[in-house]
Order: structure tokens, then C-alpha cells, then sequence
């Protein structure tokens, strides 16, 4: 997370308020670098050193360390890294030189030297505090998606079991339907139950998983789709185009077709002819999906597995967060979602 909480921002800004009202209190006269708090001299250099060092810190914590390093490497955080701390001593010397200066005294070789000094040793101080309260604060945030996703991992598993009604059972009546189908000559009843059988098996077999390979999860959901093509048989037309998913890209188990349901639900009428369009591809390690449809008013009862795109937000949040990005949109009767997970 890059974000900080609102509280977080009181009690850094408390912090730092704090620290400046005592190194600034005239009867403790203290001595920081080449001023002092007793004649005053501190005061102007403390407020502009502090708001650089908090630039320094709060730049390595929200922005060098979240974008640089994770995205660019270890090379490209150390120069930019450098390049701040270069930056910014360099402005806030020339700070120190004007109200040095201003004060009325002599800058000489030993106050430049004592300024850089002080100086590099506070900079020094940032940056570790800066790296010490990134790392803490993702250390953090990871254990509490850990207790997330594992909370949601067994509440999920706790409703599966509660469904289960011996599944050895269901496959072997549906084997008994199938032979009995194409016994009586109905083949397409004898396909319908066939495909259902098999998304059956892969629902018992692979939703409890934390991952499965995307072709798997498209054969589901083609599956699905050459079901409902048997109930409204030409009435809705559906272009599912996908790239040839050779690298093992893998990804949550049953996370898609809740959008493929909602899909069919709302954009299906065995009064007109509809279309629904579905697209796949993986780029650049990120997997991508849209899927299309126009709304009907008049919308056809279909069931669904139960698993509102409201679980599938959540889901998202807790298996890819920061690592997936969600678009739906309703506009000129058009319903589109799409969604990208970086894998």
C-alpha cells in the first residue's frame, strides 16, 4: 500500500510539531550545528531543514521504495536515491549558507564544514527512518492480508462443505441420466448433461485451490457458455476469442465466470437476438478480460453459482491487491467489464 492513513498523518504531524516547539525552546539554548535556540538563530533554518528532511523521508517511503525499486531494481532505487540525497542536501546547505549570512556572522571553511556535516548526518538519519518505515508498514499490511485471505479462505471452505451433499453421489446420477439420454436417442440432453458433469467435477475438484492454469478456467467457462447455447440455442451469439495460453499463467479459481453469468442474465431475451463478446490475451505478464453485452429490460431467469461481482471485488482485493485493476461501465445500453491481473 502507498497509501497513509488520516491518523497516521495526525500523529507524524504531532511528531513533527512537537520537535520543532522543543528545539526551538529559548530556555533549553540549544545548540544545532552552527545555531542556536537561545538567540533565535535556529528557529527559520529547523522549520525549512524539517520540511526537506520530511520531503527526503516521505519520498524514499511513498515513491523511491514502492515505484522505483519494485518496478525498476535495486540499481535504479540506489541512483535515485543518491540523486535526492545530493539534491536535497545541496538546497538545504544553501539554506543554512543565506541565514548564516543574514544573521550578520563570518562563513568560514570550519562553519561550511560543521553545516555539511550536520547536514549529511540528519540526511543520513531520514533515509534510514524513511527505508525502516516502508518496510514496517508493508510488513504489517501483508500480515493483515495473510489473517484477510486466510479468514476468507476458510469461510469459503466452511460454505463448500456445507453444499457438498456427497458429490460422489451427483456424478454417479448424472452418469446414470447421460446413458439413459442417449439411450433414447436424445443426444443433446445426453451433451447438456455431459458438460454440466464436467464443470461439476471441476467445481468439486478445483474451486478449494488457490490457484489453477487459465485454460482450465476458459474450458469452464466454455462449458458454461455451450449450456446456456443449448437452452437459447440461436437467440444469443457468443465470440469468445482468446490467445493460446501456452506460458502457464494460473489465476484464482471460479474468479470469471460470475462476470460470464451476469453476462448472460442480463443480456439474453428469447424474445430478440443477442451477442455477447468475451476477449483474453496476456501481456507483458498481465492478464487481461473484457467482456461485453447489451442490457435487456426484459431479462431471462438464469441461475448462477451465487457469487455476486461484489465477492469477486472482494476477492480481487485480497488475492491481487495493488496487482489488478476493475472497469464497469454502463453506457448507451452497452454493460462492458474489464479487468487486468498482473500475475
Amino acid at each position: 500500500m502507498r497509501k497513509i492513513k488520516s491518523t497516521e498523518w495526525i500523529l507524524h504531524a504531532l511528531l513533527v510539531a512537537i520537535g520543532l516547539i522543543l528545539l526551538n525552546y529559548q530556555k533549553f539554548d540549544l545548540t544545532f550545528g552552527v545555531f542556536r535556540s537561545g538567540d533565535q538563530s535556529l528557529l527559520w533554518p529547523s522549520i525549512f531543514g524539517t520540511v526537506i528532511n520530511l520531503i527526503l523521508f516521505y519520498g524514499i517511503a511513498f515513491y523511491l521504495i514502492p515505484v522505483i525499486l519494485r518496478k525498476k531494481g535495486v540499481a535504479s532505487f540506489i541512483l535515485w536515491l543518491i540523486t535526492f540525497f545530493i539534491v536535497f542536501s545541496g538546497i538545504e546547505l544553501l539554506i543554512d549558507y543565506n541565514f548564516f549570512v543574514a544573521s550578520g556572522k563570518i562563513f568560514t571553511p570550519s562553519v561550511r564544514s560543521e553545516m555539511i556535516i550536520m547536514i549529511t548526518v540528519i540526511h543520513v538519519l531520514s533515509v534510514i527512518f524513511g527505508i525502516a518505515y516502508r518496510f514496517s508498514k508493508d510488513w504489517f499490511n501483508n500480515e493483515e492480508t495473510r489473517r484477510n485471505i486466510s479468514e476468507q479462505q476458510l469461510r469459503s471452505e466452511l460454505e463448500v462443505l456445507k453444499g457438498q451433499i456427497n458429490p460422489h453421489f451427483l456424478f454417479n446420477a448424472l452418469n446414470s441420466l447421460f446413458s439413459m439420454s442417449l439411450h433414447s436417442g436424445d443426444e443433446k440432453t445426453a451433451e447438456g448433461i455431459s458438460k454440466l458433469a464436467e464443470m461439476m467435477r471441476y467445481v468439486f475438484d478445483r474451486s478449494g485451490e488457490d490457484k489453477v492454469f487459465l485454460k482450465e478456467e476458459i474450458q469452464y467457462i466454455q462449458d458454461y457458455i455451450h449450456l446456456q447455447q443449448l437452452r437459447f440455442e440461436k437467440q444469443v451469439e457468443v465470440r469468445l476469442q482468446y490467445d493460446e495460453f501456452y506460458v502457464p499463467f494460473s489465476i484464482a479459481p471460479m474468479l470469471l465466470i460470475p462476470f460470464v453469468e451476469n453476462a448472460f442474465k442480463y443480456g439474453v431475451s428469447s424474445q430478440e437476438k443477442t451477442k455477447i463478446d468475451i476477449q483474453m490475451g496476456i501481456e507483458n505478464k498481465t492478464f487481461n478480460f473484457e467482456i461485453s453485452n447489451k442490457v435487456i429490460e426484459h431479462k431471462e431467469t438464469i441461475s448462477s453459482s451465487g457469487v455476486g461481482i461484489m465477492n469477486v471485488r472482494k476477492r480481487l482485493s485480497l488475492i491481487y491487491p495493488e496487482k489488478h485493476t476493475l472497469e464497469i461501465s454502463d453506457q448507451n445500453g452497452i454493460y462492458r467489464v474489464n479487468l487486468s491481473i498482473t500475475n
